[in-house]
């Protein structure tokens, strides 16, 4: 779907030591139903995370997520 400006969708993802993700919710929407529904399948297809520059992984992490950036 075409996606009308740049709405933030923001995400809170739950991640285990090694990068994996074990959830993640929609914290806010972007008002964009289809645009939201895209963010949160992309991170069930992204499976793992990187590790941080210092080699940890977060728990948890929230990520704003916009079309156009």
């Amino acid at each position: 779907d075409v996606v009308n400006g740049n709405p933030r969708a923001e995400v809170e993802i739950r991640l285990l030591p090694d990068g994996t993700i074990v959830g993640s919710k929609l914290t806010q929407s972007s008002g964009n139903k289809a645009w939201d529904d895209a963010v949160l399948r992309a991170l069930q297809k992204t499976e793992t995370l990187p590790r941080d520059v210092d080699g940890r992984v977060p728990s948890a992490l929230v990520i704003g997520f916009r079309p156009k950036d």
